[in-house]
């Protein structure tokens, strides 16, 4: 029996604009992002409705974001240990695509077939919380999306946490 691996993977380059992003499986997105926007930040950094989750995260930007999106046949191995922020959510794909936004920027879209999904977004490589010192800080984030009757809660698993004190130049 082999590893487990994604059925579908998409790797692109996305941007992400003030400290947020949300997915959308709605072929005509009417969620209400500044609801969610408030939900997310009064929580856990994390809020979704049937169609659209949004969440808040520690950079203020990144205009060029490696972004990974897998779907998988049944629940992805947990490799909680190589990710700093780890979010869970349920959402519902309707019109055969997810859709990646940012506030002001260019959205993204990947195939995903339509069904009700699981979803778990990871994200690392964070500097600092807010600005992070360049348009470019280096994060990148995964999202992986498999088949789910359940609804699952909005939930955070695990948050980052900036260094204390000062942050010395490697050498």
């Amino acid at each position: 029996m082999g590893t487990p691996a994604p059925i579908t993977a998409y790797d692109m380059t996305v941007a992400l604009d003030y400290g947020q992003f949300s997915l959308s499986g709605a072929g005509l997105d009417e969620s209400d992002l500044g609801l969610l926007g408030r939900e997310a930040l009064a929580d856990s950094n994390i809020a979704s409705d049937d169609h659209t989750v949004l969440i808040c995260v520690p950079h203020q930007n990144n205009f060029e974001m490696p972004l990974r999106i897998e779907v998988w046949a049944e629940r992805p191995p947990r490799d909680f240990g190589q990710w700093e922020e780890i979010f869970e959510c349920a959402l519902a794909v309707d019109g055969r695509e997810l859709r990646y936004s940012s506030p002001t920027l260019e959205s993204m879209c990947c195939a995903v077939p339509d069904g009700r999904y699981a979803v778990r977004i990871c994200g690392r490589g964070f500097v600092n919380r807010g600005w992070p010192g360049s348009t470019k800080p280096g994060d990148v984030w995964r999202v992986q999306l498999w088949p789910s009757a359940r609804n699952l809660p909005d939930r955070r698993i695990r948050a980052w946490k900036p260094p204390t004190g000062p942050v010395l130049p490697a050498t």
